[in-house]
């Protein structure tokens, strides 16, 4: 038998494959796509062409209390002060050693965001144009001198929660009424998808750090039990394989107002009981919590593989140099489970961008006790093809979707990838 022919049986033997993969997978994802270019609610009963107008449609302002522009533009002064103040101190501390940028620059970070957080000062903030310009002018600056500051490199975290403490702070010293952020909140108020974004953002900063942290916690806690750990391990994953219909439906009971677990516990503590399901506040927090419990069991079990990899040598040669265990964690541990961290980051923010039906089953098919507060993106796609029916629209929704999880996802690979470490 030559070459050519055993190409040929392999190919045959895919055959069966391909075809499911191509008219369960493929083919709808195409059709779908071109779906999203038609009216599929007209009166004659045939879907007429409307180009872009779904997707234009979803992101429909209405009347707005300003112009875009002017919220742009008090954004971009808001950032550009604080970008440029950011970089003069890292800049200052790094002429003064790497020691002071280390532990000088966390203690100005964080009373800065905690004060702008609480703290509500007077607006007395111009829209000036040649302020606007000037602080361009700064910013143009600043991004050429960056290319030369490679200490920022190893700093990019502290850097960034920099910037956004000092964004805060501008916001806070000026018009507040009028920036990108107030003015998407405006918008999410009148059109339900831009709300369905504004909660499913919302969710996933929730969602993804505290899973994370807490399967972290679980993996370490299943590695160094001295006994039980079989137990712990199947009690942590049977979340992740029981039907998530059921956990939604025990975890009604649990948040329930008069007879659930948690207001049971808050009454040890003198505290009032939590109406937990009928709060648009707790909407997405509520769900949250349901979420972490249900898949922390799983991505503690991937964070468990990657410990039991690490080499014992490591530590052992760590304890010969005198470090602690929280130095181990900081400087073996940690870096070593970068494969394993970035692994999950993706997956989990994945899998938080479609949250569903948590959603459905806790608040009885409805996106959320009152005001739309816990209606997702797959909420709006699922309300508007199946109780709406507009196909077009839905499909235009999805591919939204689609490519705010394409754009966040390739954001990661190009941010996180490169401090990943693999111990080969």
């Amino acid at each position: 038998m030559n070459k050519k022919s055993k190409y040929i049986i392999g190919y045959l033997y895919l055959i069966p494959a391909l075809v499911i993969f191509i008219l369960f997978t493929y083919w709808p994802a195409v059709y779908s796509f071109y779906l999203s270019f038609f009216n599929t609610t007209t009166s004659t009963g045939h879907a007429i062409f409307v180009g872009l107008s779904n997707y234009a449609y979803l992101f429909r302002t209405g009347k707005l209390p300003y112009a875009f522009s002017t919220a742009l533009e008090y954004s971009l002064v808001r950032f550009i002060f604080a970008f440029v103040i950011s970089i003069a101190i890292f800049a200052w501390a790094e002429s003064k050693g790497k020691g002071l940028l280390k532990n000088v620059i966390p203690l100005l970070v964080v009373p800065i965001l905690a004060i702008s957080l609480v703290y509500p000062a007077l607006s007395f903030w111009g829209g000036n144009i040649y302020m606007i310009l000037l602080w361009i002018a700064f910013g143009v600056l600043s991004f050429y001198f960056i290319k030369k500051m490679t200490f920022l490199k190893s700093h990019t975290i502290l850097f960034l929660l920099s910037i956004l403490g000092f964004y805060i702070v501008a916001y806070y010293i000026g018009n507040r009424n009028i920036d990108l952020y107030t003015l998407f909140f405006d918008i999410s108020k009148n059109n339900s998808f831009v709300a369905s974004i504004w909660n499913t953002f919302y969710f996933v900063i929730i969602d993804v750090p505290l899973t994370i942290g807490i399967s972290l916690a679980a993996g370490l806690l299943m590695k160094n039990l001295p006994f039980f750990k079989s137990f712990f391990r199947t009690a942590f994953f049977a979340p992740y394989v029981a039907s998530i219909v059921a956990v939604s439906l025990l975890w009604l009971w649990l948040f329930n107002y008069h007879y659930g677990i948690f207001n049971f516990m808050l009454s040890w503590f003198g505290i009032p009981p939590i109406n937990w399901l009928n709060s648009a506040a707790l909407t997405m927090p509520t769900v949250a919590i349901l979420s972490i419990w249900e898949y922390f069991g799983y991505y503690g079990l991937i964070f468990l593989s990657g410990l039991q990899n690490i080499d014992q040598e490591y530590y052992e040669a760590a304890e010969l140099e005198g470090a602690n265990e929280t130095q181990k964690f900081m400087y073996i541990t940690w870096p070593l489970l970068s494969p394993i961290t970035f692994f999950v980051m993706v997956v989990s923010l994945i899998n938080a961008f479609q949250v569903f039906t948590q959603v459905y089953v806790l608040y009885n098919q409805m996106p959320g006790p009152y005001a739309n507060s816990g209606l997702t993106m797959v909420f709006y796609i699922y309300n508007t093809f199946y109780n709406e029916q507009q196909m077009g629209l839905a499909s235009a929704a999805a591919y939204v979707l689609l490519g705010i999880i394409m754009v966040l996802t390739l954001i990661q690979f190009r941010t996180t990838e490169k401090r990943v470490e693999y111990n080969i």
